[in-house]
């Protein structure tokens, strides 16, 4: 009966800054008493790091060497994973991917009237901005945000 008492008791604050103070004192030791690996040393003025893949050794991995992964690297899209409409899109190729790669989709208006909107591949070739520019980037954001607000909910 008296262990329970005493464990129900509020801890007094010396002995919580005693706690304290080993927590500290254990976590110094702790990270100072490791040794950390060392970081690699840099090159020889004029040298290159070589890195597996980097065929040409120039100290990065190009889109065309061995070492390239298009799955992780880049704009993330893959050979045949970017429609020939999104060939030269710029830095907006996820997106042109994205909208290119939906399905025809329509709605119906509060007056009754319906809009009927072909595939994704058929709205980026109507498009009449210049394609890679900030004018043909904001029309696909503008497509993309039209399906999101229309298509159908799965």
């Amino acid at each position: 009966m008296r262990l329970i008492r005493l464990m129900a008791r509020r801890p007094r604050p010396a002995a919580l800054l005693a706690a304290g103070l080993a927590t500290a004192l254990l976590g110094t030791v702790g990270v100072l008493g490791t040794d950390a690996p060392a970081a690699p040393a840099p090159p020889a003025s004029g040298a290159t790091l070589t890195l597996p893949g980097d065929d040409n050794a120039d100290g990065r991995i190009d889109e065309d060497e061995s070492g390239w992964s298009c799955r992780t690297m880049g704009n993330r899209l893959c050979g045949g994973d970017v429609p020939p409409e999104c060939e030269r899109a710029g830095d907006a190729v996820q997106l042109c991917a994205t909208v290119a790669a939906r399905a025809p989709y329509g709605w119906t208006n509060a007056d009754g009237s319906t809009v009927d909107v072909p595939d994704g591949r058929a709205m980026i070739r109507d498009l009449d901005e210049t394609p890679g520019t900030a004018p043909w980037a904001d029309a696909l954001a503008a497509l993309d945000a039209e399906y999101r607000e229309h298509a159908p909910r799965a």
